[in-house]
């Protein structure tokens, strides 16, 4: 219990020193993005006799943003994105993120949505063949990575505290020149398969957003009080 009343005194304290000495300027010129995507699903563009090979993909990634005069905004940063098909074989796709964005709500909103559209340089490897044991022969993997790809996108930045969001973003990626040709030759009953896409994936983000310069007002100040006051009553 002492311990507890300790901990709520403290808040009490740190609570009223923020609100003394917060900002009132709270004009976001820059800021920093990080996070990741467990969903990066490619876009399927062909199968025979059934699609038996099993995708899923992740990302992350790390981006700096510039605020630019009537809602403009242009990001830039590193990205890491790998797919995989069954057996372990994959392509991945790593290198810069460049994009505009567009917001269209007053800073004041707590809720900012915003459109972007973003090109992807990727500068890993981009032509990949393997091979795996499938039934009594080898499935074939050939995978031909874009050097660029493109992507609209849409997205909502929650705001948490001023200047701290968590952003939620969907993007359409187009890889231009890309493909990937899978073959899984047939035995027995089995009568084989292929799958193909053409280098286009849907991507669904959640990221962490801090903005500069770092600003935290009086309601910020008690919106962390009531969030310490119930783990610690809790």
């Amino acid at each position: 219990m002492t311990r507890r009343r300790l901990l709520l005194l403290l808040s009490i304290v740190a609570v009223g020193w923020m609100t003394a000495f917060g900002q009132d300027d709270c004009r976001r010129r820059w800021a920093i993005n990080a996070g990741g995507s467990p969903f990066a699903q490619p876009v399927q563009t062909g199968s025979y006799p059934r699609a038996i090979v099993v995708t899923h993909g992740t990302e992350w990634f790390v981006t700096g943003e510039l605020a630019l005069p009537d809602k403009w905004a242009v990001e830039a940063g590193y990205f890491h994105t790998e797919i995989v098909y069954d057996n372990d074989a994959a392509r991945t796709m790593q290198g810069l993120r460049l994009g505009m964005k567009r917001y269209f709500l007053p800073d004041r909103f707590p809720v900012q949505p915003f459109l972007v559209a973003s090109a992807w340089g990727n500068f890993d490897e981009r032509i990949r063949r393997t091979t795996a044991p499938y039934l009594d022969s080898h499935a074939t993997y050939h995978f031909r990575d874009p050097r660029l790809s493109l992507s609209p996108g849409i997205g909502l930045d929650f705001y948490l505290l001023s200047s701290v969001a968590l952003t939620l973003r969907y993007d359409f990626v187009v890889g231009l020149d890309a493909r990937t040709a899978i073959n899984q030759p047939g035995g027995g009953i089995d009568m084989g398969s292929s799958y193909a896409d053409r280098g286009m994936y849907h991507d669904l983000s959640v990221g962490l957003k801090v903005n500069f310069p770092f600003c935290f007002r009086e309601g910020d100040a008690w919106t962390l009080f009531y969030m310490i006051l119930d783990n610690i009553l809790y």
